[in-house]
């Protein structure tokens, strides 16, 4: 059975959204990332920049859920590039499961919703960026038809880049992914 396509999400689900983001990097991060770093991520703080997020007026990101039994086990955002790259005009900012709802659909269906939500706003073309040791999520953007782009360090933000690389995989035409979620 194919995984249910994923839903827009709303205000109230920051928290969970924010739980989600804490537990699978942690899950996913361990011996990856500084363990000091994964430990001093707080739910509170993540859901504080959701509920940001969600709320901006501007809609500069879209964010998708994916649910089992009506609880939140995934999410994906996606918006306009950030990187001045002229050879995507789109790109996944986020996406992450928890480690027990991977394997179900949940990823290839957010994936989906994602490009679909992005050429809805004439965005035809898609990048993501993911830690160049996570084999995992690689193999997996590769399945999907994604093609290596470049390397750089992984920058989290307010001036905190860790020596730790990450790679871009791009789809010069997300019409190989879109209107596949939930099939």
């Amino acid at each position: 059975m194919p995984a249910p396509r994923p839903r827009p999400a709303v205000v109230a689900d920051a928290a969970e959204i924010a739980a989600v983001h804490v537990d699978s990097w942690r899950e996913t991060y361990a011996g990856m990332l500084p363990e000091g770093y994964l430990a001093s991520m707080e739910v509170g703080d993540y859901e504080d920049r959701w509920l940001r997020t969600l709320q901006d007026p501007y809609h500069r990101s879209l964010v998708y859920v994916a649910e089992e039994d009506g609880r939140i086990v995934g999410f994906a955002s996606c918006g306009r590039e950030r990187d001045g790259d002229v050879r995507y005009d789109g790109e996944l900012y986020a996406i992450y499961l928890r480690g027990a709802a991977q394997h179900r659909g949940h990823g290839r269906a957010l994936v989906a919703v994602a490009a679909d939500a992005l050429a809805l706003q004439g965005m035809t073309s898609m990048a993501v960026w993911v830690l160049r040791e996570n084999a995992p999520a690689r193999g997996f953007y590769e399945r999907l038809g994604g093609v290596y782009l470049r390397e750089r360090r992984l920058d989290l933000g307010l001036g905190m880049v860790l020596d730790v690389p990450e790679v871009s995989y791009v789809w010069t035409d997300t019409a190989v992914l879109r209107g596949r979620a939930g099939a």
